[in-house]
């Protein structure tokens, strides 16, 4: 008698830890495989209250009938045997308890969080009956729980609860780094804004409106952008922009020579720098538009969205045919090389293998500055065309009869602004005053 007893209360304690902790998911997959089973574990899990109740009726029946068997069966024995009533059922209690602790909780648990999906199964009609003939129990029980407990309140799954789980898919190989990747940049998307993934204004690529119509085509033929920004005067003015095919149309209406200011542009869209990048994709929608003009607090131009750069956020990087490959460092004849002034200069000493304090530069100053950002602070000033930096290495040889020099060359200047520039390492021989210091 007692087998079964225990057995029953490892059958509810078990089922219990596989039906409650089975996810929705999985019982949709079991329905469209057409499992045995999967439609009673769907409605047994349409209400877990009813669940829970039936589980708690079925484990306290069996346990306290068990402890009742026992202690009865305990004192039969000590009538007979002369021991003591309480000494007798003290005894039995305790060996009850160790038993219904191994079978009917650990050992029924431990197998069902091991086996959850097939013992769910197995256990659903079981379950979908014995709630159906126990229904007026489980409601009368229901009912005193909700007096007692107050209304039932929805608890939503947060945002970082959510994000956990995913990490958790990833650690366990239910999915691999990329569609991690892809899934968090869902969640980011409706926490970044504009200012975070925008064009910034030094690398904003706009014409004045003072050119004419094949000015403007020539621009566009050696660029990659197919919608033009316009400025008037200043970069702060950009109110109209102008599409290859506008272009196309003027030319083949023969008006090359006119003025971008003659001819029909269209308006450009502005936005602040705080816009949702998730708002700013429903205004694209809605306007047609594919890029939108970052204005900052002071009114002034910040910088430029397009649409790709939204679609890049979540999706990763996107080329077509009109992207070119582009080296971030290019290597040059005399051992240098040509890079962008807005690389980082922690990015160009390492092409050199220095660091900073090999320069003489406070890393805590510079480091995650850009070129531009060092050539502007050493010059205090923009420099000219050609203008040149000096950075004395000072980890060199001090045996070594020459000293090196890190220069930077500005190569491209235009409107207060650094585009290119050419890095060399130069060695020259060491003056005397140089010899004089490293033998003392």
């Amino acid at each position: 008698m007692f087998v079964v007893l225990f057995l029953l209360s490892g059958f509810f304690s078990g089922s219990e830890i596989a039906l409650i902790g089975l996810p929705k998911h999985k019982i949709e997959w079991f329905i469209k495989n057409k499992k045995v089973g999967a439609k009673a574990l769907r409605d047994v899990k349409e209400d877990t209250d009813n669940l829970l109740i039936m589980i708690l009726i079925g484990n306290n029946l069996v346990n306290v009938y068990t402890a009742a068997l026992a202690t009865q069966i305990a004192m039969s024995l000590a009538s007979s045997s002369g021991i003591p009533e309480a000494q007798a059922v003290g005894i039995s209690t305790g060996i009850v308890t160790i038993f219904l602790l191994l079978f009917g909780e650990i050992i029924p648990k431990s197998i069902a969080s091991k086996n959850s999906a097939a013992i769910a199964l197995f256990v659903a009609p079981i379950y979908k009956f014995l709630i159906t003939v126990f229904y007026p129990l489980v409601f009368l029980i229901k009912i005193i729980i909700r007096v007692f407990s107050g209304k039932k309140k929805t608890e939503k799954m947060t945002d970082e609860e959510i994000q956990s789980f995913i990490d958790m898919g990833r650690d366990h190989g239910g999915i691999d780094d990329d569609e991690h990747e892809k899934i968090k940049s869902i969640f980011e998307y409706y926490e970044i804004s504009a200012e975070e993934i925008m064009t910034p204004r030094v690398k904003l690529e706009a014409i004045p409106d003072t050119f004419t119509v094949k000015e403007a085509v020539n621009y566009y033929l050696t660029h990659t952008h197919t919608r033009i920004p316009i400025y008037n005067k200043t970069i702060d003015k950009i109110d109209y922009f102008i599409s290859a095919r506008d272009l196309l149309r003027e030319i083949s209406n023969g008006n090359g020579d006119k003025k971008l200011t003659e001819i029909k542009l269209r308006k450009v869209l502005k936005v602040p720098l705080n816009q949702p990048i998730s708002k700013l994709f429903d205004v694209f929608q809605k306007t047609n538009k594919i890029f939108a003009i970052i204005m900052d607090q002071y009114g002034g131009v910040a910088g430029l969205v397009s649409l790709e750069d939204i679609v890049e956020q979540v999706f990763g990087e996107i080329r077509d045919e009109s992207d070119r490959e582009t080296e971030e460092f290019i290597k040059l004849e005399n051992g240098g090389i040509k890079t962008d002034s807005l690389v980082l200069m922690q990015d160009l000493l390492d092409e050199f293998d220095l660091e900073f304090e090999d320069v003489g530069l406070d890393e805590k100053e510079f480091n995650g500055e850009t070129v531009s950002y060092v050539i502007t602070d050493i010059l205090e000033g923009f420099p000219t065309v050609g203008q040149e930096i000096s950075l004395k290495i000072l980890n060199s040889d001090e045996k070594s009869e020459t000293e090196r020099t890190l220069i930077i060359k500005a190569v491209e200047v235009e409107e207060a602004k650094i585009g290119k520039v050419e890095a060399r390492i130069e060695e020259s021989p060491k003056t005397k005053e140089e010899k004089k210091d490293n033998q003392e």
